[in-house]
């Protein structure tokens, strides 16, 4: 059977025949073993969210890497099917960790719950319906072992993609890709993908984010920019949904991205005030939003001495 992948307007052929698991991350594996300061030391960690997907979840863990240093995590959001179940054959013959949540907490906070569990020194989250190729591990991690990148997030646009991609979702990626450059300054195409690697560093971001669905991965990179870490938009494959549904709710995601970039633009505004005292001397007091809380009480303040209605003799910083 041929598979044509669309790519602008170039349709490329997929291979009929695929290499063995065991060949597939012969780079990978090599490559990791550098990193290595004892033998079973995890250098990577694999979350997987799962929420009902019980004709893809077997054939998504059977393709994974299978080495000493690498961890599987799968955070059970509730399923409803017969997800555990297909967990549990392959964990009859590898080592996958299950984590299962009482109720159903969201995309966002399945991961949430896999990162604080996770032991890798980097953390990557990938989706459990089918649609990503694990043979892209090693584009995701390799800047971030290189410290070229501390936050990696994997791009349909820059690789390849084998489905036709809906026009909504289309538009409303360009459009947060707008609003990431306008407000942060960072050009991330396909910034609602679910394939993403990150330094054990910066788990700190994750500590106070407040999105549990999808608005999450738009929320990592708002998050990620304020702390000033480096983002790296990776090329990788993505393939079309075999089986079932996708989960995500457009307008309520449309609703939440909204919110999330409302709240940060206001956090990465800077408040100015502008006083002047009895002697004429203007005091200009700038205040930064996301500042630390240790730092909360502090004002940055120049000081100008007042010379004419236009003119005004800058004369030092101080911290008030």
């Amino acid at each position: 059977m041929i598979i044509r992948s669309i790519k602008g307007n170039k349709y490329i052929q997929k291979p009929s025949q695929k290499p063995t698991i065991a060949n597939l991350f012969q780079e990978l594996y090599k490559y990791i073993e550098n990193f290595k300061n004892f033998e079973d030391q995890v250098i990577i960690s694999i979350v997987i969210p799962l929420y009902n997907e019980e004709k893809t979840i077997r054939k998504v863990l059977d393709c994974l890497p299978n080495h000493n240093s690498i961890e599987i995590i799968v955070v059970n959001d509730d399923s409803t099917d017969n997800s555990l179940h297909e967990i549990e054959i392959v964990q009859s013959y590898r080592n996958i960790k299950v984590i299962n949540h009482k109720i159903n907490r969201g995309y966002g906070a399945a991961i949430m719950t896999g990162i604080k569990q996770a032991k890798g020194r980097v953390i990557v989250s990938m989706d459990s319906d089918g649609q990503h190729s694990p043979d892209d591990l090693f584009t995701l991690v390799k800047p971030i072992l290189d410290e070229r990148a501390d936050y990696t997030i994997g791009s349909r646009y820059l690789g390849t993609y084998f489905y036709q991609l809906p026009l909504s979702t289309r538009l409303g990626e360009l459009f947060v890709e707008k609003l990431i450059r306008i407000f942060f300054g960072k050009k991330i195409m396909n910034n609602q993908n679910g394939f993403r690697a990150f330094n054990r560093k910066i788990l700190p971001i994750f500590n106070d984010l407040k999105y549990d669905g999808y608005a999450f991965c738009t929320e990592q990179i708002l998050k990620t920019s304020l702390e000033g870490y480096k983002i790296k938009e990776c090329p990788i494959k993505v393939y079309d949904r075999k089986y079932g549904t996708s989960h995500i709710i457009l307008s309520k995601l449309a609703i939440n991205i909204v919110t999330l970039f409302f709240n940060y633009i206001i956090k990465k505004i800077r408040i100015t005030v502008i006083k002047r005292d009895k002697s004429g001397t203007l005091k200009i007091y700038e205040k930064s939003l996301k500042r630390k809380k240790e730092l909360l009480n502090l004002k940055f303040k120049k000081e100008y001495t007042y010379l004419n209605s236009i003119i005004f003799l800058e004369r030092g910083y101080t911290i008030a």
